[in-house]
């Protein structure tokens, strides 16, 4: 009797044994698990990190307002041009340079509004005005507006002779 209690109570201490060891493996898997899941999270985030500073970089080099960073027809700015100008701004806020508002086929009541409303917001982040200049420029720099490029093509397109022709010729040579 005393052999069986005896030989009972290894089977129990074996089997509390596995029990244990799968326990703390099935916490090890989750560790591993989760330090995978970490490496991925941070990869992602790196992969957002290093596109939104290209993203910046391209907002300052173009340094432009397009009509469509407003609400329609409106002199508020979107949630697109909020963002543009906040970018701008803190560019601004230690170096000088000119900012472009286009104006495109808007009325100049309206553009004078949203460049006013412009120069209001940079002056509430504490931008100093006066190192900025507001221009209805190219974006990235001086050029020819895509209005003035369209007239001209327009122009010669209209002045061209028709090009006809009633020779037939294959693809075959």
């Amino acid at each position: 009797m005393a052999l069986i209690k005896e030989n009972m109570f290894m089977k129990l201490g074996i089997v509390i044994e596995v029990i244990f060891c799968c326990i703390l493996a099935s916490g090890c898997a989750e560790t591993v698990q989760q330090q995978a899941l970490d490496k991925s999270l941070i990869n992602a985030e790196l992969v957002n990190t290093f596109n939104d500073i290209a993203i910046q970089n391209a907002i300052i080099s173009q340094h432009t307002l397009f009509p469509y960073h407003f609400v329609k027809n409106g002199v508020e700015l979107n949630e697109l041009g909020q963002r543009d100008l906040c970018i701008l701004a803190k560019h601004f806020e230690k170096n000088p340079g000119h900012l472009n508002v286009r104006r495109n086929r808007i009325p100049s009541d309206l553009y004078e509004a949203r460049v006013n409303l412009v120069l209001e917001r940079l002056k509430e982040a504490g931008i100093d005005t006066e190192r900025i200049r507001l221009l209805d420029d190219m974006p990235g720099g001086s050029g020819m507006p895509s209005e003035r490029i369209l007239t001209i093509l327009e122009g010669e397109y209209k002045a061209a002779p028709a090009r006809t022709t009633t020779r037939y010729r294959s693809g075959i040579e």
